[in-house]
């Protein structure tokens, strides 16, 4: 599956779940313990915005301060609405091998495309764990981000950004095995 595929197909996950958020839930704990579902969406929604722009080659240098702030504005899924339509429109005429200037590495379009979609897929799970909404990964996706994210564990932990991976057993699901590679407890919910 290559990085486009992949985004688009996270992208549809990830929609489904913001479309069913309810304003009222906005300020609820999620599995991300610094964030609540309203700044979980708007980091979502930062990560989709430089979609078009780092596709293209800008520099974080170039792009600045563009997307600081809150994204979700009085209507998230409005707001989804508009950063997904126009980050899939980014993603359908950008050139695979060209170069992402990411803050960490410059890779390719490719590259960078798989690492959003998978930002966006687990940060998805959070949201849906968050909201009290099933979520049911695409087990093909779920592979595929997980087997696109083992060659990244050493880089994962030296940046400091990730928990550590949570033991699962060895034959937990796709969805399971991915949760837990990304440092969640599949078995969390929001507290009482």
């Amino acid at each position: 599956m290559d990085g486009a595929q992949l985004f688009r197909r996270a992208l549809e996950q990830a929609t489904a779940l913001v479309g069913g958020v309810r304003p009222s839930q906005l300020g609820l704990a999620t599995p991300c313990r610094e964030w609540d579902v309203r700044a979980l969406a708007s980091h979502m929604l930062y990560e989709l915005s430089w979609i078009p722009d780092l596709t293209r080659g800008a520099t974080i240098a170039e792009v600045g301060d563009r997307y600081d702030g809150d994204l979700v504005g009085g209507d998230l899924v409005a707001s989804w609405r508009r950063a997904a339509d126009a980050a899939l429109i980014a993603v359908d005429r950008c050139d695979p091998v060209a170069i992402a200037h990411l803050s960490y590495a410059d890779v390719s379009n490719d590259a960078y495309l798989r690492q959003v979609g998978a930002d966006e897929l687990i940060h998805s799970w959070d949201l849906g764990s968050a909201t009290g909404a099933l979520v049911r990964f695409d087990p093909e996706l779920a592979e595929a981000v997980y087997e696109n994210t083992l060659p990244d564990l050493k880089g994962m932990k030296a940046s400091g950004l990730f928990a550590p991976p949570v033991p699962v057993p060895e034959n937990a699901d796709p969805q399971r095995r991915l949760i837990a590679l990304f440092g969640r407890d599949p078995g969390w919910r929001p507290p009482h």
